[in-house]
């Protein structure tokens, strides 16, 4: 996976994450299950999956962590840790503002990649 790819497979990951963050807000984990089945990400779908059966938190971060520790390439492993920690904040309810902070902490993003970030946010 080039920059590139995991900038925008982040983007659009980014996009969908707050998205998915605000309804759990809104209605409730169990809102959630409604969306799985929209999701393309497979490992996303599965710890959704996880989060609306009530699967622990400490679970789903050994369970995300070791499949973190296979991935070869070194975007896909940033990637997998962005799923993960969205996961979990979605999961806990983590606020808005510090759900944004914590994804955004992750990537570090040049000017013209953080504008981008910034109409989703302005969108949302």
């Amino acid at each position: 996976m080039t920059r590139k790819q995991f900038i925008n497979l982040f983007t659009d990951f980014f996009q969908k994450a707050l998205m998915l963050h605000n309804k759990r807000q809104k209605y409730g984990i169990q809102s959630l299950e409604e969306e799985v089945e929209d999701l393309d990400d497979e490992n996303f779908k599965t710890g959704l999956r996880m989060i609306i059966d009530e699967v622990e938190p400490g679970i789903i971060d050994e369970i995300f962590t070791n499949k973190i520790s296979f991935e070869k390439c070194k975007y896909r492993r940033i990637y997998m840790a962005i799923v993960k920690r969205a996961l979990l904040g979605i999961q806990e309810g983590l606020r808005y503002s510090s759900f944004i902070s914590v994804l955004l902490s992750m990537v570090k993003l040049t000017k013209k990649e953080q504008s981008k970030i910034d109409v989703i946010l302005l969108e949302d």
